[in-house]
């Protein structure tokens, strides 16, 4: 087998978990790549951020291993390292379907989004923008911006702005206000089955999972389900139940 690494940037702790997990691999005749399309298994040591990373250059079931971090995304502890390994070695593993978000301009391309797509603003002051979905407008805002998240991405920025922790299996969107001025503002929970319209009054900004791009005013930025899905692999010692238990204790 053959695994393709990314490291947290600056965790140091990042690199001795590589080091540890590539020497137990080439003791067993697997091997680490550099070029990501070689790979069969995208391995990411650090915390959510960079088990996104790792989505978005290599699309192959992700390994997820904590380095220190709160992370929900990474399932393997460093002690557990090479128990997993060897476990994943062996076949003794499963697969777990994430999905995804298609988001661009009306007309344009379009960019995959693992965990949320945000509409922000770009200057100072306050930020006005319609939600609508299905061409049906649901709310006008006047907030610092908002979040659409994927139930993966709930326990992200979405729940740093309030938004609900949602079980990462469940397919919908959660739309999460970003400091609203109004006092009854609420996140929305909503079905995967519909299309989410952005459109802000003035200039604004866009990130897709953490990639910002500018977007002009009166621009209509559509988010809906992506038929692209992410594969975690999972050992099935610890449900999303148990794992959560365990984060906010």
């Amino acid at each position: 087998m053959k695994f393709w690494f990314n490291l947290h940037p600056t965790r140091e702790e990042a690199k001795v978990l590589k080091e540890r997990a590539v020497a137990f691999l080439a003791a067993r005749g697997s091997e680490a790549v550099e070029d990501p399309r070689e790979a069969d298994f995208a391995v990411s040591i650090g915390g959510d951020g960079s088990v996104v990373a790792a989505h978005q250059a290599c699309a192959r079931p992700i390994i997820g291993i904590n380095a220190g971090t709160l992370g929900y995304l990474p399932r393997i502890e460093p002690e557990q390292l090479e128990e997993a390994f060897g476990r994943i070695l062996a076949g003794d593993y499963a697969l777990e379907s994430r999905m995804t978000l298609s988001a661009g301009e009306r007309g344009g391309e379009t960019v995959n989004a693992l965990n949320d797509v945000a509409l922000t603003k770009a200057d100072p002051g306050v930020l006005r923008f319609t939600v609508s979905v299905d061409g049906v407008e649901l709310m006008r805002y006047t907030a610092d911006g908002i979040i659409c998240a994927t139930p993966t991405g709930s326990t992200g920025y979405s729940l740093s702005a309030g938004g609900p922790i949602v079980d990462p299996l469940s397919e919908l969107f959660v739309l999460t206000p970003i400091a609203p001025h109004t006092l009854v503002s609420r996140p929305v929970i909503l079905s995967d089955k519909g299309v989410v319209t952005l459109t802000p009054d003035s200039d604004a900004l866009i990130s897709i999972d953490g990639r910002v791009r500018p977007i002009r005013a009166g621009t209509s930025f559509d988010i809906r389900k992506a038929e692209t899905r992410v594969q975690f692999v999972t050992l099935g010692s610890e449900g999303f139940i148990d794992r959560l238990r365990r984060k906010l204790s």
